[in-house]
């Protein structure tokens, strides 16, 4: 029989069946004969699935009649059974109806029961409480205190309930007055109990005063048995007898007030764990309100020793932003370690309390300008730029220099100062203040420029200098050192025009160093606005920062300040410090044009009025005698021009080292094509030009021509037509 199992798989291969059939065959049995035999059983097996087909299909249509009618059947029985589950609702809805108005009358009867029981309860509390009434001038007689708390306690909560009887109307004001005497019996035991720190007794007394919902009484009692020791450790300084620590009393209030913060926070350890052993249901709420109330006590009197302070700082060299940053830190300091020790405490108990620490610096906070104007004016004062005098020019140019780097470390300074102080909530009146500053700072170099001038420029308007004098300059200038600083310590007059050019470099650092220290105040500005989220946020650590709480006052001027100078920031054109840069813009203009004139003042002098000369107009003179013709040579003044032209490029080489690349070369460029701009114009204005004057402007423009030429410059379009 063949495997059926392997003729129904879904891969069966015929020929590979066959393959595998053919090599299981006997050896010696012929192939022929051995695939008829195998084609035979797979006849039979066919015929016998064919068979097996027929039978089960013929007893399977036997069975569909019976199967119809079982499905009939059940069709019926479940038709039946859905009536009869209808029939059950339809009676119990009407078994529902007719119980509903007994159920009504049963809720009517529950409620009657419960008001009948109310009453009983009332008339019962009644009559406890009427004799209660009369019996508690016994017991107040008897001095039983615990009794009467307990006597208190019932009454208290039976005239919630019969308070509105008429017997009882006056019930209330019988009872405030009844503790009133009980108060007045145990407040002196509770006092002397918590003065000794009587923990059993404390407890004791303390649950008979909770016991008759006297909590303010209890926290009265405490604040002022523990007030006593803080207060007089608060005295201490004014009575300049012994300190907080109990030493000798220190020197000045800042080094005095750690050490109280020291005293506070151990008493406040203390008192946390006597109320977590004695009265843990007001534990810590009692420390709490405790350091509360110390802190609102005595916060006139921190203010005032925080006045002082300051002003002793102010007259102490200017130190009163030293002391005031230094009291600042103190405080926030003691507010972490409270922080610390108070974990758990709901956060905004905490704050009230960080509030009144930091109330008394708010004034002088606010006051940060008037503080930090003074200070940064003096430093700016100490900047001083002397005017030159005809010697001094280059010990001035190297102040200049220096001082550059010290105005902007004043308002680096100033900024640093101003984050200690107020956490940068005091930004936008740094930038007020560096602004006013740094304006007048460049005020004062400008005021120098324009000394510069006068000395730089006073010869201007004397005749042109003669050749050899011009030339005897040169030489010597030549034989300087042409990597010496024009800024040496050198007694040097304004002969030498490289002094001037070192006003460039000293307004490229100004320029560069300003446009830095915009850049950072620009970047603190925007910054700003993480600390408004960290302040207005739900961190715990941050809402307990003195910044946290300025930006959080319900006046919020120092949130809208900050959040306006954000907004501005904001804009693309705002600037940190507006009038120093314009001033500074100015200053560099000045600068330019005052190194322009001073490089321009010799050529200015050897070209000036050329056009006047009397060479142009002149004739060769007649002689009978045949003399050879020689070329004409350049006149001295063009000849002294084009040789301080070419002593331009040594005399600009301290721009190589401080300024950006180019600026030498684009100097000598600007100054050479300015002279050949003045010669040009100077050519144009002369009238009368003879063959002989002819050939002297060619000569001359020929000389001034390879002049440029050797310098690289350009030659100006009128100069190129003439020559």
């Amino acid at each position: 029989m063949a495997d059926l199992d392997e003729f129904s798989a879904p891969n069966f291969e015929p020929k590979a069946w066959i393959n595998r059939t053919c090599v299981a065959r006997p050896s010696q049995e012929a192939l022929e004969r051995y695939l008829a035999e195998v084609e035979m059983r797979l006849h039979l097996t066919a015929e016998d699935v064919e068979a097996s087909l027929q039978e089960q299909s013929r007893d399977a249509l036997y069975r569909i009649p019976a199967a119809v009618q079982e499905l009939s059947h059940a069709k019926g029985d479940l038709l039946s059974l859905k009536q009869g589950v209808h029939k059950q609702l339809q009676q119990l809805n009407t078994n529902a109806s007719a119980a509903a108005n007994s159920v009504a009358l049963l809720k009517e009867v529950d409620k009657v029961k419960g008001r009948m029981e109310a009453a009983c309860s009332t008339l019962k509390e009644a009559t406890e409480l009427s004799q209660l009434f009369q019996s508690i001038e016994g017991v107040f007689a008897s001095g039983d205190l615990q009794k009467i708390a307990d006597m208190l306690a019932t009454m208290r909560r039976s005239l919630k309930l019969v308070g509105n009887v008429p017997e009882f109307s006056g019930g209330m004001e019988k009872l405030q007055g009844l503790e009133e005497r009980f108060l007045g019996l145990i407040e002196p035991k509770l006092a002397a109990a918590l003065s000794q720190k009587n923990g059993e007794r404390v407890q004791q007394l303390s649950g008979m005063l909770l016991g008759i919902q006297c909590y303010g009484t209890v926290e009265k009692l405490y604040n002022t048995a523990r007030m006593a020791p803080l207060q007089a450790a608060w005295d201490g300084f004014d009575r300049g007898g012994q300190h907080p620590g109990g030493l000798a009393p220190p020197q000045d209030f800042p080094s005095w007030l750690p050490d109280f913060f020291e005293v506070i926070l151990a008493a406040t350890n203390s008192e946390l764990r006597w109320c977590a052993s004695v009265l843990p249901d007001l534990h810590p709420q009692l420390v709490l309100h405790l350091l509360l109330a110390l802190f609102n006590k005595i916060s006139k009197s921190f203010r005032s020793r925080l006045m002082s302070a300051c002003a002793q700082g102010m007259q102490h060299r200017g130190q009163v932003l030293s002391v005031l940053a230094s009291l600042k830190d103190t405080a926030e300091s003691f507010t972490r370690e409270l922080q610390q020790n108070l974990a758990g405490v709901d956060a905004a108990e905490l704050q009230q309390i960080a509030a009144a620490v930091y109330v008394p610096f708010e004034s002088q906070v606010s006051r940060y300008g008037e503080l930090q104007q003074p200070q940064m004016s003096s430093q700016m004062g100490a900047i001083q730029v002397p005017h030159p005098q005809q010697d001094e020019i280059d010990s001035v140019l190297s102040v200049m220099q220096l001082s550059v780097a010290q105005a902007v470390q004043v308002v680096q300074e100033a900024q640093r100062w101003c984050y200690s102080i107020s956490g940068g909530t005091q930004l936008p009146t740094l930038l007020q203040l560096s602004d006013e500053a740094l304006t007048h700072y460049v005020t004062s170099l400008q005021g120098v420029v324009t000394s510069l001038r006068s000395l730089a420029l006073k010869s201007e308007g004397q005749s042109p200098v003669d050749s050899r004098r011009l030339s005897r300059e040169l030489s010597e200038l030549t034989a300087t050192d042409p990597g010496r600083d024009s800024t040496s310590g050198e007694a040097t007059t304004m002969g030498d025009p490289t002094l001037v050019v070192g006003l460039l470099n000293i307004a490229g650092a100004l320029s560069a160093q300003l446009a830095a220290l915009e850049s950072s105040l620009h970047t603190a500005v925007l910054h700003l606005t993480d600390l408004i989220d960290q302040a207005i946020g739900s961190s715990q650590s941050h809402a307990l920062t003195m910044v946290a709480l300025r930006l959080q006052q319900p006046q919020g001027e120092a949130l809208q300040l900050v959040q306006a100078v954000v907004q501005q920031a904001v804009a693309q054109d705002w600037r940190p410090l507006p009038q120093t840069m314009r001033k500074a813009a100015t200053f560099q203009d000045s600068v330019n044009a005052l190194v322009y004139d001073v490089l321009m003042d010799k050529v200015k002098a050897q070209l000036k009025d050329t056009h006047t000369s009397p060479v142009w107009a002149a004739q060769e003179p007649e002689s009978n005698l045949s003399l050879p013709s020689f070329n004409a040579y350049p006149q001295l003044s063009v000849t002294a021009a084009g040789e301080y032209l070419m002593m331009l490029p040594q005399m600009l080489e301290p721009l190589l080292n401080d300024s950006e690349e180019g600026v030498d070369t684009e100097w000598l460029d600007k100054v050479a094509t300015g002279a050949a701009e003045m010669y040009s114009d100077e050519v144009q204005l002369i009238h009368n030009l003879s063959h002989h004057g002819t050939q002297q402007l060619l000569a001359d423009l020929e000389y001034f021509c390879n002049v440029l030429a050797a310098l690289g410059v350009a030659l100006p379009a009128g100069l190129s037509t003439w020559q």
